[in-house]
């Protein structure tokens, strides 16, 4: 592994249900820790209830300076899997893609059907809390868009007004369809 001069964001693969047990462990070893979450209505019998849920199941983001003591540190936390890596080794998330990540966190309101964006259209948001987000459109029908966010580790479903998208004309990004 080679080590790293500054600090960068990794993607940290964690056992189900741990998320609370492995952000403590790693707050008491001074990681800077991302654990996005988003807010769902449970709807019961009797009740609603408001419920905190992971937006990547099984994974979170910290920031450091990968040397190999951190790197050891980081794996000897209780519930910590491993860090998303290649054949080279660890795999740092750019900044931008956890700016999108925390732009995903802010996030609320419905589905709407939008017939002028088509899969595979590159858009950004203009307004709202999201704005600047940019993706792709990987999958449309009639209740949401499925836009695919360049955060790791995969593609986020959300809820947004087709007023708030723009088609962006130089595409920054793709998406291979298969069928």
């Amino acid at each position: 592994m080679e080590e790293s001069s500054e600090e960068s964001w990794y993607v940290v693969r964690i056992r189900s249900r741990a998320e609370r047990l492995v952000q403590i462990g790693l707050h008491r070893k001074c990681f800077e820790v991302l654990h996005p979450t988003y807010q769902s209505l449970s709807k019961r019998r009797d009740r609603q209830k408001l419920l905190t849920k992971p937006i990547f199941h099984g994974y979170m983001f910290v920031r450091v300076q990968l040397s190999p003591e951190r790197h050891l540190e980081l794996l000897k936390t209780l519930g910590v899997i491993g860090l998303l890596r290649n054949s080279q080794g660890p795999i740092p998330v750019p900044d931008e893609q956890i700016e999108n990540v925390r732009k995903l966190e802010l996030h609320v309101g419905e589905c709407f059907h939008s017939p002028d964006v088509v899969v595979g259209d590159t858009v950004f948001v203009r307004e709202g809390p999201l704005t600047g987000l940019r993706g792709v459109v990987d999958r449309v029908n009639r209740r949401q868009l499925r836009v695919h966010v360049n955060a790791m580790p995969g593609s986020i479903v959300i809820e947004i007004d087709p007023r708030q998208i723009e088609l962006e004309r130089e595409t920054m990004y793709s998406v291979v369809v298969g069928h």
